[in-house]
């Protein structure tokens, strides 16, 4: 009876359990993993701006001493600034390329995040996979439990064997067994879920959670698609930048002091794009912005037949739901009949345990077709874009 009571208590403690909505949001806010994540976007400004930035100038200064024939020592001294400039379009390309690199780096971290979102859902489901299952477990006990007392009675009355109640009694202690399996299951995968989430504390949690289509699940803004238009963007804003030969030339500004003159130069030093006109380099980013193309095009391609199966997938899930469900009404009822008739001796014990063991299999097709249903809304949902940040 102890045993009993326990697994009650398990099972009631869910009704004042944290949501999935709350538990996922806390997931969210606080965990390391996307904390981490997040950084990169910092990273991706501060690398923009090392793009951007314009090059230190130089400062030369040289101090001489002349020595005439025939004449006293005197000196003198040269005072030289270079700056280095940057070519017209050189300046927005670099920008533009900021840009894209700060873009992916976005692109990167909603993936991470919606990847993270996906992920959290599917181990909760596990979850509450087994909670369901354990619940079920309970009512189980219960019916198994019935039997046995009824069994109890009729022994004592001499209606039936003492082996036949023993038969009763076996089932009953073998679905408690059962219970206590899942128990252990269910710390698996419970810890498993708190441990992915970044959570460091145990927190009851609810195991009803029915996760819907998004209402924009026809749309597409895949997370991964996104990502790698990113990454294209990039390339083809990297090839940009390498498609002007010159890049920088250099301004110099001099004055020089001798005994008998006075020298004011003013400069520029050209680069000339003769064996290194960085064309290598601009093909080779050209062609990371071809390549990752074709991979959009190959995501987009199984993102579709993806979408179709899940579709289907549903829809027959959703008939087998139903199905289900009718037949367990019957089971249900004929589960009661056998159970009034195993109390007046018309209904042997193999017949009702074949019933009860019937009702208890659907029941967990059920669990089944919902938890697949759950995984089938949070799949959909990631492709169409739904937990994007």
């Amino acid at each position: 009876m102890i045993k009993i009571l326990s697994a009650v208590v398990l099972i009631s403690a869910s009704l004042f359990a944290q949501n999935f909505d709350a538990f996922l949001d806390n997931a969210l806010k606080n965990s390391p993993y996307l904390k981490s994540s997040n950084l990169s976007l910092s990273q991706a400004r501060e690398q923009g701006s090392v793009i951007t930035r314009y090059k230190n100038p130089s400062l030369e200064l040289e101090y001489s001493a002349f020595k005439p024939d025939n004449s006293s020592d005197d000196n003198g001294y040269r005072a030289a600034f270079t700056q280095p400039v940057r070519l017209w379009g050189v300046g927005s390309d670099s920008e533009a390329y900021a840009d894209a690199t700060l873009q992916k780096a976005a692109s990167d971290y909603s993936l991470t995040y919606a990847e993270f979102t996906r992920d959290i859902s599917m181990l909760y489901t596990e979850y509450a996979n087994q909670r369901k299952k354990l619940e079920l477990a309970g009512e189980e006990l219960e019916i198994a439990k019935h039997i046995y007392d009824i069994s109890k009675e009729r022994n004592s009355a001499g209606t039936i064997s003492r082996g036949v109640m023993l038969q009763a009694q076996v089932d009953y202690e073998m679905v408690e067994i059962k219970a206590q399996a899942l128990n252990i299951t269910i710390q698996e995968t419970y810890f498993k879920l708190l441990k992915f989430a970044g959570i460091s504390k145990e927190v009851e949690l609810d195991f009803k959670h029915e996760f819907k289509l998004d209402s924009d699940a026809d749309s597409l803004n895949n997370p991964n698609i996104n990502y790698l238009k990113s990454y294209k963007e990039e390339a083809k804003a990297s090839s940009q930048i390498n498609s002007n030969k010159v890049k920088w030339v250099d301004l110099t500004a001099e004055f020089e002091n001798e005994p008998d003159q006075n020298i004011m130069r003013v400069g520029a030093s050209i680069p000339l794009a003769i064996f290194n006109t960085s064309s290598e380099e601009m093909q080779i980013a050209k062609l990371e912005a071809d390549k990752t193309e074709l991979l959009i095009e190959n995501e987009k391609a199984k993102i579709s037949i993806e979408n179709i199966k899940l579709k289907k997938q549903r829809k027959l899930l959703v008939l087998l739901k139903n199905k289900n469900e009718e037949t367990l009404k019957t089971q249900t009822k004929l589960l009661k009949m056998f159970e009034d008739g195993y109390k007046i001796a018309s209904t042997n014990l193999l017949e009702l345990q074949n019933i009860k063991n019937r009702v208890i299999k659907t029941k967990e097709s059920l669990i089944k077709i919902d938890t697949a249903l759950n995984q089938n809304a949070i799949t959909t949902n990631y492709i169409a874009g739904a937990y994007n940040e």
